[in-house]
């Protein structure tokens, strides 16, 4: 003799069933998600150009977000770095050079500095530049 569910039970498991399958996928599809957009959000990176990664470097970790349009003006300033106002309301534009080691040449970038309403640096870009001589 087999047992037969009452009908009622048996929607009621189906149910139970269906809600974990759902819940399941929701959480696979989640935990293949949520890794990707957290690499893409801490992974901004101002170029793809190799010989700028030692200058992106350097700028991220002396000039994080946040500081003041008076500090950065002072890093560029005490380094040397020709600098001059932006086309574009709060922006700051320097020229830096950097000689890369591995090629033992120089390189130099045009870095834009994006400020926010209240002074304080939201991020930056990068373009390669070509090389002009050192004034004297």
């Amino acid at each position: 003799m087999k047992f037969k569910m009452p009908l009622k039970n048996q929607l009621t498991a189906n149910s139970r069933r269906n809600n974990f399958h759902s819940s399941a996928i929701v959480f696979i599809m989640l935990c293949c998600a949520l890794p990707l957009f957290f690499s893409a959000c801490n992974k901004e990176s101002h170029t793809d150009d190799p010989q700028l990664k030692p200058i992106e470097t350097t700028l991220k970790t002396d000039l994080p977000a946040g500081s003041t349009v008076a500090r950065v003006s002072t890093y560029l300033e005490s380094r040397g770095y020709e600098t001059q106002a932006g086309s574009q309301p709060g922006t700051l534009v320097a020229v830096i050079r950097h000689i890369d080691t591995e090629r033992v040449t120089p390189v130099t970038a045009r870095v834009t500095f994006f400020f926010d309403a209240n002074g304080k640096l939201n991020t930056f870009e990068m373009q390669r530049m070509f090389n002009k001589p050192i004034p004297k």
